[in-house]
C-alpha cells in the first residue's frame, strides 16, 4: 500500500492530495495513446503532491520540482492562479506532473535557457533520460523578452519517453525561438494548447520536432551533459491545438542523412495567420495529417525530402550513427483537412509559395507513398495541390476551388500516380493559364472520374513527355482552353469515356505528340468565337503516328468535328453532328489515315 506524505514547506507550498488513480488518468494520457516499448514504471513509486504558493519565485518552484530529483516519487506540482516571474530555467524530472491553473501566468524574464526543460544531467542517449513527464494548463508567456534579439524555446524536451503538454497557453518568444521543442522524443503528446506570438521574421516553428545531432541543431544550457546521437522523434501526437501569429505552426526544417522522424500524427488542429507554413514535415515516415483547419497561411501543408538550400539543413550523420536506407514507401497520408486563404509571402526571409498542399522530392530521394484524400482547398494564390518528384501518389476525393493556378499539378517524376474522384471548380482568372489537372514529365499515371468546372485554360493537360497516361471517366465543363490536351511528345495516352461540355478552343487536343487512343468520349461544344474543333490532332511531322479515334460522340462545333494532321490515323464509328464546317477534316500530313463507319449528321461516311 502506498503512503501519502505530508510535508511542511512554510510559505513555499500548500499541500493538497488527490487519489493516485485520478492522477494517473490525467498525467499519462499519452501513455494510453501510445504503448511505450519501455513501459510506464511510475505505478511502483510513492505518490506525492505539492502546491506552490501564489507568486512563487523560480527558486521556490524549482524546490518543488526537486523533490523528484532522485526519482523517488510520482510527483504532482500544482501551480495555482497568480502571477509568477521566472528569472531562470526550470528543470523537471521523470514521473513528474505540473498541473497549473488556467489563470496561473508564468512570465519568462531570462534569455538563457527555456522556461522549462527536462533534466539532462544523467543523459546517456536514447529515449530513457526522462520518462513520464506531463505539463497541464498554465499561461507560459515570454513577452518580457520578446523584443530581444535572442532567446530560446518555452519548453524543451530531449531524449525522453511519454511527454505530454496539454491545455496550456504558450506565447510570445523572441526571434529564432520555438514554443515547444521535442528532440529525440518517443511517445509525445501536445494537445489542446494555444500557441502564438513570435517577434521576428526568420522562419521558425511553434512546435519543432528535432533530431539530437549537435548543439547547433539542438542547443541547450545542458549541452555539456547531452550525448548527441542523431535520435529522431518516434510516436508524436499533436492534436486539437490552436496555433497562430507565427511563421510556421509545426514541423522541422533540419534533417540528418539516413535519419527519419516516424509515426507522427497531426490532427484536429486550427492553424491560422502564419507567414509561412501550417505544417512543414521534412523527412517524416509514417505521417498522418488529418482533420486540421488551416487558413491565412503561406502554404497549408508541405511534406518534403529536399529543399534548395539543403547544405545548411540536410546534414551528414554522426560517425557513430548507422543510417537507415531511404524508404520505399514514406506512408504519408494527408486527409480530411480544410485549407483556405493561402497567400504568397512578400518577405525575403521566408519561402512561401501559395499552395494548399505541396510535396517535394528529388531524383535521388523521391517522396514515394503519398496519399492526399478528402481535403477541401479553396482560395489559394497558386496551386491547390502541387507535387514534385512524388511517384506513386494517390490524390482522391478532394474538393478544390478558386485557385490562382491549376487545381492539381504533378511536376516531374511523379510517375505511377492516381488522380481520381476530385471536384475542381473556378481555377484561375479568365484568360489566364490555370488548368484543372496538369502533369509535367510524369508518366504511367491515371486521371479518372474527376469533375472539373471553369478552368481558366485546359481542363486536363499533359506536357513534357508525360507518356502512357490514362484519362478516363472525367467530366469537364466550360474550360477556358481545351478540355483535354496532350503536348510535347506526351505519347501513348488513353483518353476514354470522358464527358466534355462547353470549351473555348478544342474538346480534345493533341499537339506534337505521336500517339493516342481516343474512344467513347462525349463532346458537346458551343459556337463561341474562339471555339474550334471537337477533336484536334496534330501529330509529330514525318513520323508514323498512331492515333486511334473510335466511338466518340461530337456535337455542336464551330469549326470541325474532327481535325487530323497526323499520318496513319484511324477514325472508326465516331458520330458527329452539327459541325459548322466539315465534320471530319484531314490535313496535308494525314497520309495513310483510314476512316470506317463514321456517322455524320445521321448519315454514313465511309472511305
Amino acid at each position: 500500500m502506498k503512503k501519502k506524505m505530508i510535508l511542511g514547506l512554510s510559505s513555499i507550498a500548500l499541500l493538497t492530495f488527490v487519489p493516485s488513480s485520478v492522477l494517473h488518468g490525467v498525467a499519462y494520457t499519452n501513455a494510453a495513446e501510445y504503448s511505450s516499448t519501455l513501459g510506464d514504471t511510475s505505478d511502483t513509486l510513492e505518490t506525492k503532491e505539492v502546491t506552490a504558493s501564489p507568486g512563487s519565485t523560480s527558486t521556490e518552484l524549482q524546490s518543488l520540482l526537486d523533490y523528484n530529483k532522485d526519482g523517488k516519487y510520482k510527483l504532482t506540482v500544482h501551480i495555482p492562479a497568480g502571477s509568477y516571474t521566472l528569472i531562470k530555467e526550470l528543470r523537471i524530472y521523470s514521473n513528474t506532473t505540473i498541473s497549473a491553473d488556467t489563470d496561473a501566468k508564468l512570465y519568462k524574464t531570462h534569455q538563457k535557457g527555456p522556461i522549462l526543460s527536462n533534466d539532462m544531467s544523467q543523459d546517456r542517449g536514447g529515449y530513457t533520460t526522462s520518462e513520464n513527464i506531463t505539463i497541464i494548463g498554465g499561461v507560459w508567456d515570454s513577452s518580457p523578452i520578446a523584443d530581444k534579439n535572442k532567446g530560446t524555446e518555452s519548453f524543451r524536451f530531449i531524449h525522453a519517453t511519454n511527454i505530454t503538454v496539454k491545455d496550456a497557453e504558450i506565447s510570445n518568444v523572441p526571434v529564432n525561438s520555438h514554443l515547444i521543442t521535442f528532440a529525440g522524443i518517443k511517445n509525445g503528446l501536445i494537445e489542446n494548447c494555444k500557441l502564438h506570438g513570435y517577434d521576428g521574421e526568420s522562419p521558425k516553428e511553434a512546435i519543432q520536432l528535432d533530431i539530437v545531432h549537435d548543439n547547433v541543431v539542438v542547443p541547450s544550457n545542458q549541452s555539456k551533459d547531452i550525448k548527441y546521437d542523431d535520435l529522431p522523434c518516434d510516436g508524436i501526437l499533436i492534436r486539437g491545438n490552436e496555433i497562430y501569429d507565427y511563421p510556421r505552426a509545426m514541423g522541422s526544417h533540419t534533417s540528418i542523412k539516413g535519419v527519419f522522424h516516424k509515426n507522427i500524427t497531426i490532427t484536429k488542429n486550427t492553424l491560422h495567420d502564419l507567414t509561412e507554413a501550417g505544417i512543414k514535415a521534412y523527412n517524416y515516415e509514417n505521417l498522418e495529417i488529418s482533420s486540421n483547419y488551416i487558413y491565412n497561411v503561406g502554404v497549408g501543408i508541405l511534406a518534403y525530402t529536399y529543399i534548395s538550400n539543403e547544405s545548411n539543413h540536410y546534414l551528414n550523420a554522426l560517425s557513430t550513427t548507422v543510417p537507415e536506407p531511404l524508404p520505399d514507401d514514406y506512408n504519408i497520408k494527408i486527409t480530411n483537412n480544410t485549407i483556405r486563404d493561402i497567400n504568397k509571402s512578400t518577405s525575403s526571409a521566408i519561402t512561401s509559395w501559395g499552395d494548399g498542399i505541396r510535396t517535394i522530392g528529388t531524383y535521388t530521394r523521391p517522396l514515394n507513398g503519398v496519399t492526399i484524400a478528402n481535403n477541401t482547398i479553396e482560395a489559394t494564390k497558386r496551386y491547390g495541390i502541387f507535387l514534385e518528384k512524388t511517384p506513386g501518389s494517390i490524390i482522391s476525393d478532394n474538393t478544390i476551388s478558386n485557385t490562382a493556378d491549376s487545381g492539381i499539378y504533378l511536376f516531374r517524376e511523379c510517375d505511377n500516380s492516381t488522380i481520381k474522384n476530385n471536384t475542381l471548380e473556378k481555377l484561375g482568372n479568365t484568360g489566364g493559364n490555370a488548368g484543372g489537372i496538369g502533369l509535367y514529365s510524369t508518366s504511367n499515371s491515371l486521371i479518372t472520374d474527376n469533375t472539373i468546372t471553369s478552368p481558366a485554360k485546359n481542363g486536363i493537360y499533359l506536357s513534357k513527355q508525360s507518356n502512357t497516361c490514362n484519362i478516363t471517366g472525367n467530366m469537364i465543363y466550360s474550360s477556358g482552353g481545351n478540355a483535354i490536351a496532350t503536348y510535347d511528345k506526351s505519347d501513348n495516352t488513353t483518353i476514354y469515356s470522358n464527358f466534355i461540355s462547353g470549351y473555348s478552343v478544342n474538346g480534345i487536343y493533341a499537339y506534337d505528340t505521336n500517339s493516342a487512343d481516343i474512344s467513347q468520349n462525349k463532346i458537346y461544344g458551343n459556337t463561341g468565337s474562339n471555339v474550334k474543333d471537337g477533336i484536334h490532332i496534330q501529330g509529330v511531322t514525318d513520323l508514323d503516328n498512331a492515333f486511334s479515334l473510335k466511338d466518340n460522340y461530337i456535337s455542336s462545333t464551330r469549326r470541325y468535328g474532327i481535325y487530323i494532321d497526323a499520318n496513319n490515323s484511324l477514325l472508326e464509328t465516331n458520330t458527329i453532328t452539327n459541325a459548322m464546317k466539315y465534320s471530319i477534316y484531314l490535313d496535308s500530313n494525314s497520309s495513310g489515315s483510314k476512316l470506317f463507319d463514321n456517322k455524320i449528321d445521321n448519315s454514313i461516311w465511309q472511305n
